[in-house]
Order: structure tokens, then sequence, then C-alpha cells
């Protein structure tokens, strides 16, 4: 979450990260670094105040410093709550929080070592451009199959492992991949959810299987979150229905 996006940050507020029921099923917090614009600092001191959802890291917030925003929330959230998943997201990513909640809480889905996502195999490093690394950061033909950053489900109990490896394991500067050797030191596999539209999936478009959908502009987050809610209430109807044609 680059500092300068309020808008993002509002958007995403008013639709998946609301939690309306009655007991709190999930939490979204912001985590952000450091800027050196003045106008943009005080704007974000301000919203700080006003929702109390904001993690803080002392380093500049940019592209290269991913991996310690990562680290950063990831200890924020082993010291101080009390979870079974969380999710890490992009900005530019829209959530059926409902479908999400309803897969990590069927009987069949491990509640223990889940790595979720789009998972990548095979991956080749670049040794140059954006996301080249050089082999003194990492000198191994291929990356450990990883699941893509703009979003992924991790287990309590690996994040508390992954922690642990903080001060083992140099930080990579492609958070994704960081996280992906971690999981893979402590024997943990990454697990495929087709629910998760990570790759350039193409135009905002709805669909019944989203469960995490990349590439999401502010008009096609409202337009997402609002077409979700249609379809919960749809099938909340329906429910009632057949349970009343039982009774």
């Amino acid at each position: 979450m680059a500092p300068a996006n309020f808008d993002r940050r509002k958007t995403i507020r008013k639709t998946w990260a609301r939690d309306p029921s009655m007991t709190i099923r999930w939490k979204t917090m912001f985590l952000l670094g450091q800027t050196t614009e003045n106008s943009t600092r005080k704007k974000l001191e301000a919203e700080g105040l006003m929702y109390g959802d904001f993690i803080r890291g002392t380093q500049i917030d940019k592209y290269y410093n991913l991996t310690l925003k990562m680290q950063m929330g990831l200890e924020w959230a082993e010291k101080y709550c009390d979870f079974q998943f969380l999710l890490k997201v992009d900005d530019d990513v829209f959530v059926n929080t409902y479908r999400l909640v309803d897969y990590l809480g069927n009987p069949d889905t491990p509640k223990t070592s889940l790595y979720l996502g789009r998972v990548v195999h095979n991956g080749v490093p670049h040794r140059s451009g954006k996301y080249g690394v050089s082999e003194e950061e990492y000198n191994k033909t291929k990356y450990p199959d990883f699941c893509c950053g703009p979003g992924y489900v991790l287990s309590s109990d690996l994040v508390h492992k992954l922690v642990e490896l903080f001060d083992v394991k140099k930080p990579l500067k492609l958070e994704d991949v960081y996280i992906a050797t971690l999981v893979e030191k402590v024997g943990v596999k990454a697990v495929l959810h087709r629910g998760f539209h990570l790759l350039d999936f193409g135009k905002c478009k709805h669909y019944s299987t989203t469960v995490v959908y990349h590439e999401a502009s502010i008009q096609c987050l409202e337009e997402l979150f609002n077409q979700t809610m249609k379809a919960r209430v749809e099938h909340e109807l329906t429910k009632l229905k057949m349970r009343d044609s039982v009774t």
C-alpha cells in the first residue's frame, strides 16, 4: 500500500474491508512505510488518527522494500493479533471476504501449515530488470514454488515459524519469492486455489469463483463488491426459500 494511495484505502474501507457481522471475523490493516513528501506525511497522520488501521514502518515506502513491510506485518500480527489465518493483498486487489471465510472455515481446508494462493511453478530468476536478482542474492537456477505477491494466505502457525526465520535468512527484494524460501525451509508446500485471479486476469469482471482478484481499479473494486453483495443476498434468499419449502 503506497502512502499516497488515499483514494484506494478509502474505497477498500467502504467495500470488502468492512466486516458487518455481529462477531468480528476479519480485521483489515494497511502496511505503510515512510514518505519524503511533506504534504503526504501530514495527510497520513490525520488519516491514521481517524481510522487507526495503519501499521507504519521506518523504511522508505518503495518497491524494493516490500519484503521489509511484509516482515513488519507478520511480526505485528504475531505480537498483537489472535488469528487463525492471515491474508496479505496489494491495494489493487479485490477480496471476496465471504467466499474466503467460507473456504477457510470448510472442514476440508487445512487449519495449519497453509500457504495458499495462485502458485507459480519452476520460476526462473531474472538477473536484470525490475524483478532481477543477482546470483549473490539468489544463486539457484529456479525459485521454489511460490504464491503470487498480490495475494496469499498464511495460517497462524506458519506465520510464527516464518517470523522466527527473519533473523536467519537474509531478506530478498522480491517479497513473494522471499516468503516462499522461508516456507520451503520449514517444509511446507504452496497450495493452489483457482479463485485467486492474479496473473493479469484482464478486464474487470465478476466470477462466482473469485476469492481474490488482481489489477482492480477503484471503479472495479466498487463494481466487484456490489456484484458480490448482490450475489450473496440472492444466495441467502434462495437458502431461506428452500428452508421454508421444507418446513
